[in-house]
């Protein structure tokens, strides 16, 4: 049953939802963890019978999850929960045209593969535990993890960014899966540091897409990707960055950077800088 009958739009409706939202909001700082999840679980039938308020109630799941909290586990599973399960698609439950902010956000196993963002999904500083699935991913607006910190690995395989991705100085310490996915309006991945093995095979991306002054310790991986525009500037890979032939060229070209194709198999080949060291003929 709802928490009222026909007329939800009518005054003495709406008074109603601002009673409960008030009171909701209230009790997510009780000292009771079972009175801050009641208060969720309020939180989560108001959106359900208030459509147009339900940017209102993402942005109090968010601000929650903001919140420190290292002992309150189970509440903020509960959070995540209800957040997760009103972004998927094949839910009975979706919430379309919404944004999540959970900059700074403290977050642990983060799973919103299957899930679509319409607007715009904000990671900045936040600081991401356990491995983060992010598979099959929509976001509609700007994907933005700037600053971020993953200590594990993140995969993002087959994922659509139909704004701009903005990863700029993030750390991703584990292994980084953006595999076949699609960059509508190109990404910015500026003094970005990949720990792990990097993979960008077989990704589109529609605009520009920079790496400058990034490091990558691992490998990178980027044949079969399309990248018309790419930014190498002061960047640095410890580990083989893998590219592959796209008819007479390469898949990849960025100015001041070659190519050297395999002894073995010429079809794929190793980006190197036009300085680097095993490119100079040793002195006669």
């Amino acid at each position: 049953m709802g928490f009222w009958r026909s007329g939800a739009t009518s005054k003495p409706a709406r008074m109603r939802f601002a009673e409960l939202y008030a009171n909701a909001v209230e009790r997510l700082g009780d000292r009771s963890a079972p009175a801050r999840v009641g208060a969720l679980h309020t939180l989560e039938a108001l959106g359900s019978e208030f459509p147009q308020q339900r940017s209102a109630i993402i942005n109090v799941l968010c601000a929650y999850l903001r919140m420190p909290g290292e002992d309150d586990g189970p509440v903020r599973v509960t959070a995540t929960r209800i957040l997760v399960v009103h972004l998927r698609p094949a839910s009975p439950g979706f919430w379309p045209g919404v944004s999540v902010d959970l900059t700074g956000a403290s977050l642990t196993d983060l799973d919103l593969s299957g899930c679509q963002v319409d607007g715009d999904l904000t990671l900045d500083g936040a600081a991401v535990h356990g491995v983060a699935k992010l598979r099959r991913l929509i976001i509609g607006g700007v994907f933005s993890l700037r600053h971020a910190i993953v200590h594990d690995h993140m995969w993002l395989e087959r994922s659509e960014f139909r704004g701009q991705v903005r990863a700029d100085f993030a750390t991703f310490h584990g292994d980084t899966w953006f595999g076949e996915s699609t960059f509508s309006a190109g990404a910015s991945f500026v003094g970005t540091t990949f720990g792990g093995h990097a993979w960008f095979a077989g990704c589109t991306v529609r605009g520009a897409i920079d790496f400058s002054r990034g490091l990558f310790r691992s490998s990178a991986g980027f044949r079969g990707a399309t990248m018309p525009s790419v930014s190498l500037a002061d960047t640095t890979f410890l580990g083989p960055a893998r590219v592959s032939r796209k008819g007479e060229a390469w898949n990849i070209y960025a100015p001041g950077w070659t190519v050297v194709t395999d002894p073995d198999n010429e079809s794929v080949g190793q980006l190197l800088w036009l300085g680097d060291p095993r490119l100079v003929s040793p002195p006669a």
